[in-house]
């Protein structure tokens, strides 16, 4: 990575900065690392906007049940077709990169899921024109997602799930993994849609490309987490899309809910959002065409270098220890690492402030330095 000198104090206020820069654009700031409980309500659920009111999640909570992590525990609840389950989602129009790391677990938490179809990740979906279910009509869901968890019970590990659903028909892969967590991304290049995953530990691979020119140009996307299809299966559309699916609960046909096994806990590290930043010979390629565009090409911009770190919950604290000389001003400051900051600078300290540049922290305390001009001036960071 690139080094690049940054920061400074002057006038009497402390100036700063870090010696990496990094890509934050207008997306950063919808990004969540999930350090604070309070930064869900910053999130929309499908079964709220689109007014389902079954709550289809037991646990739904960030920084709480696991430090630094978003837990989601769902009922007996899917997505294929017609049926509807959990979509935890911010909109965002244009083109994008969606990425998270995920670690899908039974839910005693000591292994796989054991219930089929159990997964978790990201989801890209069309809005859907309703704020009651009377509102619903036949042939309206249109997503692509990749998950991982268990598909089917008669292998003996992991799987990724990739699925596309045009018109509520859905056509869906699975493939076997060793990775029990995994980074997963999504990007979306005009209508075409890459999905993309990183073992623990591995490097990044492209896992499947889509064409959909049917996507508008606003979608939803964000996280989706399902459990049990044979009960859903079983129960149908209209009662998985309407009803909370625990035992004892009554059908719309006048039965009972028995047998129902859901199986998964779905920790989550982030939630990470950023613009693609394609080269310049590439703009308005075939992406989802391996025969034009390269896994090798995709991944000169996507995978590692779309994902752009979040803001910190925490203000950074500057360590009295600046200094100039040569025209350069020194210090540290005490951050939180591998989040993103922005260094902004102003002629005085009423405001205009304009970005001077945008980096990711590297450590707890991080290094700074910045040219010193002889006009001087006011600088401040902020994160995101």
């Amino acid at each position: 990575m690139k080094r690049v000198p940054l920061g400074f104090a002057c006038a009497g206020m402390w100036l700063f900065g870090a010696s990496f820069a990094f890509a934050l654009d207008d997306l950063t700031a919808l990004s969540d690392e999930f350090d604070s409980a309070g930064s869900l309500a910053n999130w929309s659920r499908i079964y709220q906007t689109e007014g389902w009111n079954n709550n289809v999640l037991v646990t739904f909570d960030a920084n709480t049940s696991r430090p630094g992590q978003l837990v989601m525990t769902p009922v007996s609840s899917t997505w294929f077709g017609e049926w509807r389950g959990e979509l935890t989602y911010k909109t965002v129009t244009g083109d994008f990169v969606i990425t998270t790391f995920v670690e899908p677990r039974n839910r005693a938490g000591t292994g796989r899921p054991e219930s089929d179809y159990s997964l978790a990740g990201i989801m890209v979906r069309t809005p859907r024109a309703m704020t009651s279910p009377a509102e619903w009509t036949q042939g309206g869901q249109n997503y692509v997602f990749l998950s991982l968890g268990s598909a089917d019970r008669g292998s003996a590990g992991y799987e990724f799930e990739v699925k596309t659903t045009v018109n509520s028909i859905s056509t869906l892969f699975i493939e076997p993994t060793p990775a029990t967590r995994a980074t997963i991304q999504v990007a979306r290049l005009g209508s075409h849609l890459i999905m993309l995953r990183r073992n623990e530990g591995g490097a990044w691979v492209v896992h499947r490309r889509y064409q959909r020119p049917d996507f508008p140009a606003t979608l939803q996307a964000g996280l989706t987490v399902y459990t049990d299809w044979d009960t859903c299966s079983a129960v149908g559309t209209f009662d998985n899309n309407h009803l909370v699916l625990t035992n004892g609960a009554r059908l719309s046909d006048g039965g009972t809910l028995s047998g129902a096994t859901p199986d998964l806990v779905a920790a989550f590290d982030y939630v990470r959002f950023a613009r693609p930043q394609v080269p310049v010979g590439l703009v308005g390629a075939d992406f989802s065409n391996p025969g034009a565009v390269s896994d090798a090409q995709l991944l000169t911009f996507l995978g590692e270098p779309a994902n752009v770190p979040g803001g910190a919950v925490v203000s950074p604290a500057f360590n009295l220890d600046g200094e100039a000389s040569g025209g350069t001003f020194r210090v540290s400051a005490v951050v939180v690492s591998n989040r993103t900051y922005r260094l902004q600078s102003a002629s005085s300290l009423g405001g205009g402030w304009s970005e001077v540049r945008s980096f990711v922290s590297t450590n707890t305390l991080q290094f700074l330095e910045q040219p010193v001009g002889p006009e001087g001036g006011f600088f401040r960071l902020t994160s995101p």
